[in-house]
C-alpha cells in the first residue's frame, strides 16, 4: 500500500511566466505578495513582465526581495509582518528553491497565525490551508515548486542549522515552469542546480519510502538529467538542454514529496548551514560516496540509477555510483568535500549535526554512528574512485 498525493497544477513551456497574472486573477488574487532574492532575480525583465501583467488585471502588489540563500526564520518573520501591513491575499515566488521555501514559510506562518518556526522539528501539524501560491523557477534543481517541504535557516544548540518541514499545505497551488527563465544561468549553477535534480531523484528512488509511481518519475528524471545536463552546461543558449533540464527537476521534486530523501541531505545541510556551502554542490560531491555505500543493500536499485544516467544497457552498481562521480567532475564539482575549501575545524560539528538527520532511518542502509561516521571521512577527505 501507498500513497501517492501530488496536488500542484502544473503549466510547462516556454512562455508559460506570462500566464502568471491571468492565474493569479483566476485564483481570486486582489493583492500579491511577491517574494525573490535580493539579486538580479528581483530586477529581471521577465518579472517586470509579470508586474505589468498584474497592472493590467487591475491587481496590486507588493515586492518582498529579501529571501537570502537558506532563508532564516527572522526573514520569514519579516516577510509575514509586510504582508499583513500589505493587506496581501496571495503569494508568488520567483526564483530558485530559497524564495520558495521562504514564501512558503510566508503562506503557512499567516495561514496558522504562528511563526513556520513553531512547527519545525515540533510534531505540530499544519492544519490550515495557505493563501494561494504560485511558484514560478528559474533554476532548474531543487523542485520546490512542485514539493510539501521547506527548508530554513535557524539557531539550534547555539549554532546555525538547516531545519526542514512538511505537510500537505506546503504544496504551490500552481507551479509556471517556463525553461525560457533558466537560459540565463552561469555554468557553475547549472551544475549546482541539476546535480541536486539528480540528487533529488536518487535519492527518492533509493528510499525506504519508495513507490512505484514515484519510481517512474524518478528514473525519467535521472535519464533526462544524464542526457542534457552536460549540454546546458556547456551551452547556456540550448533551449532544449534548458527544458528538458526543467522537466527533470520538476519531476524529481514530485517524486521526493512521495518518498523521501536521505543522508545526502543529512550531511548536505549540515554543510550548508556550518561551512557556508551551496546545497546542489554539497549533494553533488557526497551523493556518489552514499550511493558506494548502499551497494550491499540497493544493488539493482543503483544499477538502475546508472543505466537512466548512462543510457547503458548494463552497468554494474559500482560503475553507476562512479558515473554520478564523472558527471559532477565534468561540471567541474570537487571531488570532496575537503576540495571545496570547508576549514577543517568544521570536519567533526558538520557531521554531529547530520547524524542527527531527521530522515536518516529512510537511506537503504541503516548505519551506526561510527559506521556513518568512517563513510563521512570519506566523503571529507576521501575518492569515489578509491
Amino acid at each position: 500500500m501507498f500513497t501517492f498525493n501530488s496536488p500542484t497544477k502544473i503549466v510547462f513551456g516556454t512562455g508559460s511566466a506570462d500566464l502568471a497574472p491571468k492565474e493569479l486573477a483566476a485564483l481570486g488574487a486582489k493583492k500579491v505578495f511577491i517574494v525573490t532574492g535580493p539579486g538580479k532575480t528581483a530586477v529581471s525583465e521577465p518579472l517586470k513582465a509579470i508586474k505589468a501583467g498584474l497592472d493590467s488585471e487591475g491587481i496590486g502588489y507588493y515586492h518582498f526581495a529579501e529571501a537570502e540563500a537558506d532563508p532564516s526564520i527572522a526573514t520569514v518573520a519579516k516577510g509575514v509582518a509586510l504582508f499583513k501591513k500589505e493587506a496581501c491575499d496571495s503569494i508568488l515566488a520567483f526564483g530558485g528553491g530559497s524564495p520558495m521555501d521562504c514564501a512558503k514559510g510566508i503562506g503557512v506562518s499567516v495561514a496558522e497565525g504562528r511563526l513556520v518556526e513553531d512547527f519545525i522539528g515540533t510534531g505540530l501539524a499544519f492544519t490550515q490551508p495557505l493563501p494561494p501560491l504560485v511558484a514560478i523557477p528559474t533554476t532548474a534543481g531543487t523542485g520546490s515548486e512542485v514539493t510539501n517541504a521547506a527548508v530554513f535557516s535557524l539557531e539550534a544548540g547555539g549554532q546555525k542549522a538547516k531545519k526542514g518541514t512538511a505537510g500537505t499545505t506546503l504544496f504551490p497551488r500552481l507551479a509556471l515552469v517556463d525553461p525560457l527563465l533558466q537560459v540565463s544561468m552561469p555554468g557553475a549553477l547549472t551544475a549546482a542546480t541539476g546535480m541536486d535534480a539528480l540528487t533529488h531523484a536518487a535519492e527518492a528512488y533509493l528510499s525506504s519510502g519508495a513507490n512505484p509511481l514515484a519510481d517512474i518519475f524518478c528514473l525519467e528524471s535521472i535519464r533526462l538529467i544524464g542526457a542534457t545536463l552536460h549540454k546546458a552546461y556547456t551551452d547556456g543558449g540550448d533551449l532544449a538542454a534548458r527544458e528538458a533540464m526543467a522537466r527533470a527537476s520538476t519531476l524529481a521534486g514530485i517524486a521526493l514529496s512521495q518518498a523521501g530523501l536521505g543522508m545526502v541531505h543529512g550531511f548536505a545541510h549540515a554543510a550548508g548551514a556550518l561551512g557556508g556551502l551551496a546545497h546542489g554542490l554539497a549533494n553533488a560531491i557526497i551523493l556518489p560516496f552514499m550511493m558506494q555505500s548502499y551497494v550491499p543493500v540497493a544493488e539493482s536499485r543503483i544499477e538502475a540509477i546508472g543505466r537512466a544516467l548512462t543510457g547503458k544497457a548494463s552497468i554494474s552498481a559500482l560503475d553507476s555510483a562512479k558515473a554520478v562521480a564523472n558527471l559532477a567532475a565534468s561540471l567541474g564539482i570537487p571531488h570532496n568535500l575537503k576540495a571545496t575549501g570547508l576549514d577543517e575545524a568544521l570536519r567533526d560539528k558538520v557531521f554531529d549535526d547530520a547524524k542527527g538527520y531527521k530522515r536518516r532511518g529512510q537511506s537503504p542502509r541503516l548505519y551506526t554512528d561510527e559506521e556513518l561516521y568512517d563513510l563521512y571521512l570519506r566523503i571529507w577527505s576521501g575518492s569515489v574512485k578509491e
